[in-house]
């Protein structure tokens, strides 16, 4: 574990304002010395101008100093580790959601482990949590981490309003391998829903064979979505109704005259305007299902590169008891929607806004 002495930091600092103190890293970042002191003077500087401007300086207690250089050590980290988890899932394009990644900092903990949800980045539909397990006991240590990711944590979304119908969600865990450490480990857990999930209760556990450790959040969806009313008839059964498109993904919802076999597919493009195009949906995104009526199906895209390949890594859908069919795109990578020009739906376009 990294220690950092604040005096190390402050050497134009007048020295009666100076007190040993040791500040734990406990995140696998090591940034230098020199950019530390740099940022924390930057942000020193800053706020001394600000109130010379106002007509408001005065002199700086020596508690105000400890207070301010800790809490920007403290912030440089928790920053700079929100942003590289997401990263090194998403590759560079983590950078176009930066501003959007939440950190939580939520904690939970017994006498064996501490559970900690470090950040989290949704659109509503696909919520992408970053959570971090430590154990806090030799035993715990063996008891927990011989696991596999998937068999850790349950998850539970509660709708903030009556729902008649069940809510189908998909989850999957991986460790982050490359923060993990002895006795902290971290993981990426991701939930795709077919329903808006924004200001749903959403319930963490470690799994009951652990104790059943557990923390309660809200899903705030904070990425930037386009919706497009569309309204087009595809083989005289299928209308799309709308797409919805956010950087992690796609929606489309439509009705069916008749609801019968596997699911239906019509062919969805992005168009970027740089010419280039993606596919979202087409005909061999979804499993052909026998007579009756097939509830869900997809397929997938695996790549080590979250840049290289196709965009969409992952499709999903379903028929709601409502009538309505709903399918989805996962992202394998994030994108600029003002880089985005249209959206093609069986070779006609719809602008996106």
């Amino acid at each position: 574990m990294d220690k950092i002495r604040i005096s190390d930091l402050c050497s134009r600092l007048d020295p009666r304002y100076l007190e040993d103190m040791d500040v734990e890293n406990e995140t696998s970042l090591k940034p230098s010395a020199q950019r530390i002191e740099n940022l924390v003077f930057q942000k020193l500087n800053a706020e001394t101008n600000a109130a010379g401007t106002a007509g408001k300086r005065r002199p700086m207690r020596k508690k105000s100093w400890k207070i301010l250089l800790i809490a920007a050590v403290f912030c440089l980290f928790a920053l700079a580790g929100g942003f590289d988890y997401f990263r090194s899932i998403f590759g560079d394009t983590a950078k176009h959601v930066e501003q959007d990644i939440q950190s939580p900092g939520i904690t939970a903990a017994d006498s064996d482990r501490q559970m900690t949800l470090e950040s989290m980045l949704t659109d509503g539909y696909k919520i992408n949590l970053i959570v971090s397990l430590k154990a806090l006991s030799g035993e715990a240590k063996a008891n927990t981490f011989d696991h596999e990711p998937i068999d850790l944590f349950d998850t539970n979304l509660t709708p903030n309003s009556s729902y008649e119908h069940e809510v189908a969600l998909s989850y999957t865990c991986s460790e982050l391998e490359e923060f993990s450490t002895e006795n902290r480990h971290f993981y990426h857990l991701q939930l795709d829903s077919l329903e808006n999930c924004t200001g749903w209760d959403l319930k963490l556990s470690l799994s009951q064979e652990m104790g059943g450790l557990s923390l309660d959040t809200k899903v705030e969806s904070t990425t930037a979505a386009r919706q497009l009313d569309i309204g087009q008839d595809i083989d005289g059964n299928l209308t799309v109704e709308s797409i919805q498109i956010s950087p992690l993904g796609a929606l489309l919802i439509g009705s069916e005259k008749e609801a019968a076999g596997g699911l239906p597919a019509p062919s969805v493009d992005l168009i970027f305007l740089d010419g280039s195009r993606e596919e979202l949906i087409s005909s061999m995104s979804f499993d052909s299902g026998d007579d009756g009526t097939v509830l869900g199906g997809g397929s997938a895209v695996i790549s080590d590169d979250p840049t290289a390949g196709p965009l969409v890594v992952t499709t999903y859908g379903m028929r709601n008891p409502d009538g309505k069919v709903v399918l989805a795109a996962e992202f394998g990578r994030i994108i600029r929607l003002d880089q985005v020009k249209s959206i093609s739906v069986d070779g006609v376009e719809y602008s996106v806004k």
